[in-house]
């Protein structure tokens, strides 16, 4: 007799469990061989929590005025969406070029609704997703940040 309880309530996920494994063994490998560059899939860099391993996840990915929103599929206990919130950052490839994000925020269904593009919120309604996790662009980063001074170039001998 198994006594265990879990002390995370479960939550009604779009997708049962047992897909997502056979995503995460089977599709995703051939997924990501496109992902990056054929919207709206991307790939999202994050690293796990646990093992400290970078992951890439191809997730269904769609601009807003600040940044992206991705779809929830398998549920908030989805280890690239706890690991990205762990971590406050990933580097997502979208279209082909790889972009810096931050300040990861789960939302729920009318936020994240709201955020997609008209023409993809109908099969987001009927696959029932309730959950989005948004991500802020980080601010480009200044070029002459990492540039090393110049021997005498500050004027002195």
């Amino acid at each position: 007799m198994n006594t265990t309880m879990s002390t995370q309530p479960r939550e009604r996920a779009p997708f049962p469990r047992a897909f997502a494994r056979f995503n995460r063994t089977v599709a995703n490998p051939v997924i990501r061989l496109a992902a990056g560059s054929l919207p709206p899939f991307a790939i999202i860099r994050h690293r796990g929590r646990v093992t400290g391993r970078v992951y890439a996840t191809p997730v269904l990915a769609f601009g807003t005025n600040d940044g992206l929103v991705f779809g929830v599929l398998y549920g908030t206990n989805s280890d690239w969406v706890n690991n990205l919130l762990a971590a406050g950052r990933a580097k997502v490839k979208r279209r082909g070029e790889a972009h810096d994000y931050q300040q990861p925020r789960l939302i729920g269904r009318d936020e994240g609704m709201r955020l997609l593009p008209a023409i993809v919120r109908g099969p987001f309604r009927l696959l029932r997703v309730r959950n989005f996790v948004r991500l802020t662009a980080s601010p480009p980063m200044d070029p002459s940040a990492h540039q090393r001074p110049t021997p005498g170039a500050d004027g002195g001998d």
